[in-house]
């Protein structure tokens, strides 16, 4: 164990003799990165380079062990053990976390059901206030969460934001008017903030990224079922009799207690890294941290350095996929907020009937997030398959905006269509973006950054479904809608990027290939720019 973190302490040293101004790199384009200039004279020096190479990816010599790195018969069932118990250890309890997450979010949709709006006396813009202010806290406070895991242990900081949300969960159930309901909903968005890039930061410590779209799509998935769980557990809530509490307040209390123990729970029991999991033998560790090697190859990088956190907002993939991510979340956001509302404007059902029907299109949901992820996996591919399911959205808001209102059936299967397609789009475009950050530091910033600015969709689905548009609410669909097809423009144009920019790495000698790392900085900022590392498309 010593000499893992003796490991990254030399490169850290290393990372300090070599590291020049750290803010002295303006925003580079794509087109600077393959724009090289074979007549430059600042050259870093081949022998210089190789040493760089060596001291980032030396060899453990000092273990005794002269394994050959093979993939014979015993390696692979080695490894098939292995994932099995990453899978068993980290993904229930982690699954679990998220799906708290969204149903201590998304409970007030149900809680509006419950007699919230009328017991607090809200009108129909202060309640939709109370969903935009979630994501202003949300959206503040990725960022610096995110450093914070980066530089301690995610099992203390990781139970310690999820303490603190359920405490805020539970004290929901106490308001008494709209201020209250306010200042409870920006600090649930604040201590909520840190779970979701998180989590996906921390699946990159274990998976590579060829695993990576069926775990993030495993956990994502429990945010379906978070959204099928409320409506039944709603209706459960719904039965109990209680003369002190009203159903609201009984849905926020029962809700949010789960979350305070699942918390204890991670403090004891989430491990923090390949090399402190302890329900690993010392094989399974060294193979585990050596596959996490190769995946990462030339372009991995343990060190953390503030040069390395600017280096993601001077980044252009930052920003396209940013956008990708807000124009899902978007029609996401507004399925999740007011997906209740919009089936109870499609008859006359009673607030029991209403909850009930939200469960199918989550399960459908759960399901399509599963298979999409695995499929993605298998080809080792984001950008068609966001297209694909893309296609399911789009479909679904058309038969939403224009079918008629006594076609209940039709109206009922684009829900379907249409939260399964905006469910399963997260966990591919977040497991593209994973893919496509290198070095631990430039992945952790860069899975808040694009959260953080992909979630003010939240601020704006909360506003585009007003009570004056019901019950087709044309003009939330048709925003809902531009969305999604803006996104699938911006996925098309960025595969094209990648394919260009990962053939013109393909075609680069040695001197261009030193000139490109100089050109970021060095081995210690260059990350996934390095000419070696190839964009999953």
């Amino acid at each position: 164990m010593k000499n893992n973190f003796d490991h990254i302490e030399n490169r850290q040293i290393i990372e300090d003799k070599k590291r020049q101004d750290s803010f002295s790199f303006s925003t580079i384009s794509f087109c600077d990165e393959v724009e090289l200039t074979t007549n430059q004279a600042n050259r870093t020096p081949k022998h210089d380079y190789n040493n760089i190479i060596s001291s980032t990816v030396e060899n453990r010599e000092d273990q005794a062990t002269t394994e050959t790195w093979s993939d014979d018969e015993e390696m692979r069932k080695t490894k098939k053990i292995l994932i099995r118990k990453l899978d068993f250890h980290l993904l229930p309890l982690l699954s679990i976390t998220y799906l708290l997450s969204y149903l201590d979010r998304s409970n007030i949709a149900n809680a509006k059901l419950g007699g919230l709006v009328e017991e607090t006396h809200l009108s129909s813009e202060q309640y939709q206030w109370s969903l935009s202010i979630f994501f202003f806290g949300y959206v503040l406070f990725e960022v610096p969460s995110n450093i914070i895991l980066r530089r301690w242990r995610p099992s203390r900081w990781i139970s310690l934001i999820m303490l603190a949300w359920g405490v805020i969960a539970v004290s929901l159930a106490a308001i008494k008017n709209f201020a209250g309901l306010l200042v409870c909903r920006f600090l649930l968005g604040i201590f909520e903030a840190g779970l979701f890039p998180g989590l996906i930061y921390f699946m990159s410590l274990w998976y590579p990224r060829k695993e990576q779209a069926i775990r993030l799509g495993f956990f994502w998935s429990f945010s379906a079922l978070a959204g099928a769980f409320g409506g039944l557990l709603a209706f459960g809530i719904g039965q109990i009799k209680s003369s002190t509490l009203s159903q609201w307040q009984l849905i926020f209390l029962i809700e949010g207690i789960p979350t305070i123990i699942v918390a204890i729970c991670c403090f004891f029991f989430l491990p923090d890294s390949p090399e402190h999991a302890r329900f690993l033998n010392s094989k399974e560790r060294d193979i585990e941290i050596r596959r996490m090697n190769d995946d990462g190859g030339a372009s991995i990088n343990h060190s953390f350095a503030w040069s390395q956190v600017w280096s993601v907002f001077t980044d252009w993939k930052t920003f396209i996929y940013s956008i990708i991510y807000i124009t899902g979340t978007i029609p996401l956001q507004a399925v999740t907020l007011f997906l209740p509302s919009i089936i109870h404007g499609m008859g006359n059902w009673t607030t029991v009937q209403t909850q009930l029907m939200t469960i199918p299109p989550y399960i459908i949901a759960f399901i399509a997030i599963l298979i999409v992820s695995r499929s993605s996996d298998y080809f080792i591919e984001r950008s068609f398959h966001l297209i694909l399911i893309n296609l399911f959205s789009m479909c679904g808001l058309l038969l939403l905006m224009f079918i008629e209102q006594q076609h209940v059936n039709i109206l009922y299967m684009s829900i379907v269509f249409l939260t399964a397609g905006t469910y399963a789009n997260v966990s591919i475009k977040v497991a593209w973006f994973n893919n496509n950050f290198a070095s631990l530091t430039r992945r952790a910033v860069a899975s808040a950054v694009i959260v953080s600015i992909g979630s003010i969709g939240g601020v704006i689905s909360g506003q585009i479904y007003q009570d004056k548009q019901k019950p087709r609410y044309f003009l939330g669909n048709t925003i809902a809608f531009s969305c999604v097809a803006l996104q699938t423009i911006l996925i098309i144009i960025l595969r094209f990027i990648f394919i260009y920019i990962n053939h013109r790495r393909q075609i680069l000698n040695d001197d261009e290939k030193q000139q490109q790392i100089q050109r970021y900085g060095g081995i210690q900022l260059i990350g996934d720019r390095h000419p070696d590392f190839r964009y999953t498309l």
